[in-house]
């Protein structure tokens, strides 16, 4: 029995990937019978472009594929290297198919808006694919890294399967958001098209921190030869933060590049703020690599439950707060295309909101270190408490961001209002934060 779950491995490595491949290959595959059926005298090229869109976004499966044949002929492969392994390339395989599918479903838009653009907008979609595939290449070295140790006796494998693989997910999604508004963006713009260029690879170079920190860690937990449950925990750490922050950063550089195609004249400001809200967005992320840090470093805990706590705290808590972040970050970028004349008032509440949201990881960042330095602790008692603050802190995270997103829309459809809706939001962000204060005194509680 033993020796058949290191089977697991391999299924993970091929079916996550594949999961991914297949989806995106439907999203583009779906747009380009579209707009086959408006542009009949294109067909032939655009199933050029299908063709070829199908086929690099397949690179992620074949990932797997590789991975899973490596994984059966490697003998004497433990259970968790095996996970491990399957986890890297499964889950950065999945984000990558999602992602470089909308990316080609874009171009392929952008084609069918600006004809005569084809053939740089082609040249700009398999640029901007070899970009995104990078979380994919990181998910295959963790892989291969794994498979080609002389023993397997290391437990930290799974951890470090855990931290590229969740970190790359959503990394490679929000890479390929971004990047599909700007093939969109380009076929509308076609002057703008050098200056949208600069702006996605910039854009796709700040979304990737996060899988960076998850690659760090990665190599790290392997490097200090954690036990099973640390190495998870340290992986789930930054995975799950890298997770949120990566497909918030990516859907706030989309509607920044939406607001600048709406206002040009502004570029420069908008892309100013973009790059603001990114490195606060960020802020999670580098939440989740502190703690991994942590826990990787060997702080004296009574038992390896403990590290898990403190890791689903800030895991949980960083991705409700990351995705939150980018609903209010998004609509504040989307409003100032279109009504500069708000744009002092709104970067104001924009960090304003930015503050109110943070509040849940910061409290689960308390929680994390309390968790570690606490005398004593039984591990189960740390996993409630991690889980008591990070559940709680992921859906104020999330709630608090719809609320902002929806009172900054709400400025902008009725200025004359906006400060009486600048004290109702301040007032129901209140309300809802209330839900993450009941995780904190639970989790107080139970710590104490």
């Amino acid at each position: 029995m033993e020796n058949l779950l290191h089977y697991i491995g391999p299924g993970l490595a091929v079916g996550l990937a594949g999961i991914g491949v297949a989806i995106g290959q439907g999203l583009l595959a779906k747009r380009a019978v579209e707009v086959i059926g408006r542009r009949k005298e294109m067909m032939s090229f655009l199933l050029t472009v299908t063709i070829l869109g199908i086929a690099l976004v397949e690179s992620a499966a074949i990932y797997g594929l590789i991975v899973a044949f490596k994984t059966l002929s490697t003998a004497g492969i433990s259970l968790t290297a095996s996970i491990g392994v399957g986890l890297a390339i499964g889950l950065t395989g999945l984000g990558a198919g999602i992602g470089e599918g909308k990316l080609i479903a874009g171009a392929i838009s952008a084609i069918d808006r600006n004809p005569e653009a084809k053939g740089k907008i082609m040249t700009f979609m398999v640029l901007f694919i070899a970009l995104v595939e990078s979380a994919a290449i990181y998910g295959l070295v963790v892989a291969f890294t794994i498979l080609g140790q002389e023993s397997f006796t290391n437990e930290a494998f799974l951890g470090m399967g855990m931290a590229i693989g969740f970190a790359g997910l959503g990394v490679a999604i929000g890479e390929g958001i971004l990047a599909e508004k700007a093939m969109e963006m380009m076929g509308k713009r076609e002057k703008m098209m050098s200056f949208f260029l600069t702006v996605t690879i910039l854009g796709i170079a700040l979304v990737e921190s996060a899988a960076i920190y998850g690659l760090v860690v990665a190599f790290d937990v392997v490097g200090k030869n954690l036990d099973l449950i640390a190495a998870a925990a340290a992986g789930l750490a930054i995975g799950l933060a890298g997770l949120g922050a990566g497909v918030g950063e990516g859907i706030l550089v989309s509607g920044a590049m939406k607001a600048m195609a709406r206002n040009p004249e502004i570029k420069g400001k908008i892309l100013t703020f973009m790059v603001l809200f990114v490195a606060l967005v960020e802020v999670t992320a580098i939440y989740g690599l502190i703690i991994a840090f942590q826990i990787s470093w060997g702080a004296q805990v009574s038992e390896s439950l403990v590290y898990l706590g403190s890791g689903l705290a800030i895991g949980l808590a960083g991705l409700g707060v990351g995705i939150g972040r980018w609903y209010l970050s998004e609509e504040s970028l989307n409003i100032m295309g279109k009504n500069p004349k708000m744009i002092s008032f709104l970067l104001t509440v924009s960090i304003l909101g930015v503050a109110l949201v943070e509040s849940a990881a910061i409290y689960a960042l308390v929680v994390a270190f309390q968790i570690l330095e606490a005398d004593a602790l039984q591990g189960v008692a740390a996993v409630g408490a991690g889980l008591a603050i990070g559940l709680a802190g992921l859906g104020a995270g999330i709630g608090e961001g719809l609320l902002i997103k929806g009172a900054v829309k709400g400025m902008n459809q009725s200025p004359e209002s906006k400060g009486k809706i600048m004290a109702f939001m301040v007032l129901f962000v209140a309300l809802i934060e209330v839900v993450a204060i009941y995780g904190l005194i639970v989790a107080f509680n139970i710590i104490g």
